[in-house]
């Protein structure tokens, strides 16, 4: 049975505008869809042959917008496109006949997409194109750094380690069952006991968790070589696995030997530390908070203009942010011509940053050094005035993203997703500010007509 979720008909056009005087319909018109598209273009081809794209890279934009919008699970925000015609003219579809879609797995394929020819500093530059007469103060900068953190389990040595057993394992059960091959021994089950018993004890001895360790780096090692054993049988084997699997046995050898490296010498640290056995591309980013001393994301270094937030430098690596101040007051230099003013914390205020910022004629929040000179009473209510709106305004923002814009874990699978994922993130916060905007500047020219 098909369903027509959406028949135009007498009252078409009173639903468009219905929609354009909503919330929603005030948000489609701050993106600048077409433009944002035409980043994507060549990489997009539509198949003469099969059934057509539901959505076009317009729509494909919408969903991700949408996604972040509404705090929605994939398949949830399908279920929701099919039953509301608000979010079907938001994505393309409507006022078209349109049918149920079915596929659950469209909006991640379209993160995919969009994830892997993602171009943040072209992307940006059209946004700011576009917003651009909507931002106030376009002379002030404000910077600061934050962490966005993935979603994944709490690492630690024994968990990582038990991970690449069991995938290894399970790659051996898988051949051998495939093949018919008899099963190499090994005394994984009888590790398996002992890990959910040392898994449920809620305090773990230093002297429990090295036995631990010992014990998984030696029949982690062992189930190495039974799978190199296996593999090496001839292409019969080899065959039906993945590129992906190799891949991730690349991995499994890496972090065997970074976890023997830490067994033998535990003071030395260790260059790129793998944390996860799913996400290798994380890790540790030290940040000092007393109730979160270590994240695991992507640290991105953030330009606020206007009170908009925009991507300056993005890493799942350790960074300083105090050496970005330049190309982050060099790019809004870029978009808006002259900075007057920048606010940072004092992790800025080394004496090259203070020195380039004097030169260039800009005032900044940093505490001041040696002798001020003359105008000492509204230097002070700049440096306060611009401190108090960073750690207000700029700070709250970053707590706004995680909290109502689906940035607080962030739940990608890979490290194009995850950057494709905080990018919407990011901006979908921005176009609700900029449609806030617009809306109350049309209603106060409209309170001024009505007084003329």
């Amino acid at each position: 049975m098909q369903l027509h979720l959406f028949e135009p008909g007498p009252y078409e056009h009173v639903l468009s505008l219905n929609f354009k005087d909503s919330d929603l319909g005030r948000l489609h018109s701050t993106i600048p869809f077409r433009e944002l598209a035409e980043s994507f273009k060549p990489a997009f081809r539509s198949c003469p042959q099969g059934a057509k794209a539901i959505f076009s890279l317009e729509g494909g934009l919408g969903l991700m917008f949408l996604k972040h919008l509404t705090q929605l699970s994939d398949a949830k925000l399908i279920s929701r496109i099919n039953t509301d015609w608000h979010l079907q003219i938001f994505c393309g579809l409507a006022p078209k006949v349109h049918y149920g879609i079915k596929d659950k797995d469209i909006v991640g394929r379209w993160r995919r997409f969009f994830g892997l020819r993602l171009n943040i500093s072209e992307l940006q530059d059209r946004l700011v194109s576009a917003w651009g007469t909507d931002l106030e103060h376009t002379q002030v900068s404000f910077q600061d750094a934050t962490v966005y953190e993935s979603y994944i389990k709490f690492p630690t040595d024994v968990k990582l380690l038990w991970d690449c057993v069991e995938w290894v394992q399970g790659q051996i059960d898988s051949i051998c069952d495939c093949h018919r091959l008899r099963r190499p021994r090994s005394k994984y089950k009888v590790q398996k006991i002992k890990q959910i018993a040392f898994s449920k004890k809620r305090k773990k001895s230093r002297k429990e968790d090295r036995r631990r360790r010992s014990a998984l780096l030696y029949l982690l090692a062992k189930l190495l070589k039974q799978l190199q054993s296996l593999l090496n049988l001839g292409a019969k084997v080899i065959e039906g696995l993945k590129p992906a699997i190799f891949e991730r046995i690349r991995t499994i050898r890496r972090v065997l030997q970074q976890q023997r490296y830490h067994f033998n010498q535990p003071e030395k640290s260790i260059p790129d530390r793998i944390v996860s056995l799913y996400k290798p591309y994380l890790h540790p980013i030290v940040r000092g908070k007393e109730n979160k001393p270590v994240e695991f994301g992507a640290k991105v270094h953030q330009l606020q203009i206007g009170g908009c937030n925009f991507i300056e430098h993005l890493s799942f690596s350790a960074f300083h942010e105090g050496n970005r101040l330049k190309k982050a007051i060099g790019q809004q230099r870029r978009w808006f011509g002259t900075v007057r003013q920048v606010g940072a914390d004092g992790i800025y205020a080394n004496n090259r940053n203070r020195t380039w910022c004097r030169e260039q004629g800009i005032a900044t929040s940093f505490k001041p050094k040696g002798r001020q000179g003359k105008h000492l009473e509204q230097k002070k209510a700049m440096r306060n005035t611009l401190s108090n709106i960073r750690s207000t305004v700029l700070e709250g923002s970053f707590g706004n993203e995680k909290n109502h814009y689906l940035l607080r874990k962030v739940k990608a699978r890979t490290q194009e997703t995850e950057v494709a994922w905080i990018f919407f993130g990011v901006h979908t916060a921005n176009a609700v500010k900029v449609a806030k905007a617009r809306a109350a500047k049309a209603k106060l020219q409209k309170l001024e007509a009505k007084a003329a």
